[in-house]
């Protein structure tokens, strides 16, 4: 199975635990959108897309919307991420390149 993970939006500089959302590609025919990228007490992961909704108690549940069947397709999906968020990180954080001064006349 290939998975590749892409960042869509990055949040920096925030307090929230939510760093990014991104989206996976499952062997180039499955998209799923709205993964959050999160930090949690063990360092970052991924968090699949949910929907919320309220018991018949009142009480706010979530339901994912989609999630790995297997720990093996758990963990291409994790490792994907995260890789396509550390990524994401350095391309940030490095020097845009200084643009190329023309001399004209």
């Amino acid at each position: 199975m290939t998975v590749l993970a892409k960042i869509d939006k990055l949040f920096d500089g925030s307090d929230a635990k939510i760093r990014a959302f991104a989206t996976v590609t499952i062997d180039g025919a499955f998209a799923v959108h709205g993964v959050r990228v999160l930090e949690g007490e063990k360092g970052i992961f991924a968090s699949m897309p949910s929907q919320a909704y309220t018991s018949r108690k009142g009480e706010k549940r979530y339901s994912e919307m989609f999630h790995p069947v297997t720990a093996q397709a758990r963990d291409l999906i994790q490792q994907a991420v995260v890789s396509a968020y550390e990524n994401a990180l350095t391309q940030m954080q490095e020097p845009e390149p200084e643009a190329e001064q023309q001399t004209f006349g």
